[in-house]
């Protein structure tokens, strides 16, 4: 039941992400924009949150590549970019 819920919090993230998609840039990125509700260019954990009740911690630590507790742009595109691919790999 949880993996479901995960999966479901996730196809949701990856289809907001996808739908936005035609105004990304490099260092910008609506959704990424959207949440980053105090302007500082990062997410942090309960920022994504706010949008997404199911982003776990594990989810969290695999984002954030540099371990800095917060996510870039870049950050952010690489791990919608990789749970779409995984998503697309099991047929879900």
């Amino acid at each position: 039941m949880r993996r479901l819920v995960i999966a479901i919090a996730l196809a949701s993230l990856m289809a907001l992400s996808a739908g936005l998609a035609s105004a990304q840039t490099p260092d910008h990125h609506p959704l990424f924009d959207k949440m980053d509700t105090n302007h500082d260019g990062f997410l942090t954990k309960d920022e994504i949150q706010k949008k997404f009740p199911k982003f776990t911690d594990e989810m969290f630590k695999q984002a954030d590549t540099d371990h800095d507790g917060k996510l870039t742009v870049a950050e952010w595109q690489a791990f919608v970019k990789a749970r779409r691919g995984a998503k697309q790999g099991t047929g879900m």
